[in-house]
């Protein structure tokens, strides 16, 4: 049986296969913006839905990637037909004709959308550009809209990160809190989904990004989206209106009231903050 597997950055994932007999084994590579033990319960909850609709779908096969960079290395190298990516991956992807969006996450609040945020501890001025960060320690997640992206954004033409300030890359945005917090960093770029105060105490939002970008978005290879992209989004977004048990526990789970359709302008944000860091999207390989 051929094994099918999944990319997630911080969602959640599914595949079925036409006319196939047997139930299929989906392997799913989740990138968290969290302790990815947060997301187990998520997982467990979309496999029993994912059961429910179609019996032909099997248990679901988590391996977490350490990070983004692991995450776009696996979806470069065509080791998955599927990821739920952070927004500057997502956009880079498309852009060299890699990938094709499919849907997002419409979340309780009724949002699909975040910007970065940046966050230090309470008595902190307020955000004033890059000249606060001079001699600061920044913890942030690589590749991502929200992290060593936009803070390339802000620096001048040229200019390097560690002349201005000491870079700290750590595995997710709940990484870059935490170093604040434990007094490691001195501020934090993050996703304004992640920090929720009440969950940090002790620290607060200095600062945000002025663009916004989709939230969590699946992407698939254009072969694999265009056998199977209209099957998995028909599933997605018919999450929000099926009222039945299972998929009650899955919008519990994820906080969501289903998926909306994710088309490659939603991105236009995003790719405002790839040109302000001065990133050329078809040449970039990852790794600045």
């Amino acid at each position: 049986m051929k094994k099918i597997m999944f990319i997630l950055t911080a969602g959640l994932a599914l595949f079925a296969v036409p006319g196939a007999h047997a139930a299929h084994t989906l392997h799913f590579v989740v990138m968290s913006p969290t302790d990815p033990g947060q997301e187990l319960p998520k997982y467990e909850a979309l496999n029993e839905y994912l059961r429910s609709v179609n019996p032909l779908l099997g248990d679901i096969k988590m391996r977490i990637a350490k990070d983004y960079p692991e995450a776009a290395r696996l979806f470069k190298e065509g080791d998955a037909e599927g990821m739920f990516s952070g927004s500057f991956v997502a956009a880079v992807f498309i852009t060299k004709g890699l990938a094709k969006p499919v849907a997002r996450p419409l979340r309780a609040d009724g949002g699909t959308m975040y910007r970065a945020s940046i966050v230090a501890k309470e008595g902190t001025k307020p955000f004033g550009g890059i000249v606060d960060l001079r001699g600061k320690r920044v913890a942030y997640s690589p590749l991502a809209s929200a992290g060593d992206v936009f803070l390339k954004g802000l620096l001048a033409p040229g200019e390097k990160p560690e002349s201005v300030y000491a870079p700290m890359p750590v595995n997710s945005h709940q990484a870059a809190l935490e170093a604040v917090m434990s007094g490691a960093a001195d501020y934090a770029v993050v996703k304004s989904t992640v920090f929720a105060p009440a969950r940090y105490p002790g620290l607060v939002l200095v600062g945000s990004g002025t663009e916004e970008h989709p939230d969590n978005t699946l992407i698939m290879p254009p072969a694999f989206f265009d056998e199977y992209g209209a099957l998995v989004a028909k599933v997605l977004l018919g999450l929000e209106a099926d009222t039945g048990e299972k998929a009650q526990a899955v919008k519990r789970a994820f906080g969501c009231k289903g998926f909306i359709a994710t088309a490659a302008t939603d991105f236009v944000s995003t790719f405002t903050v790839i040109r302000k860091a001065r990133v050329d999207p078809k040449t970039f390989d990852f790794l600045f």
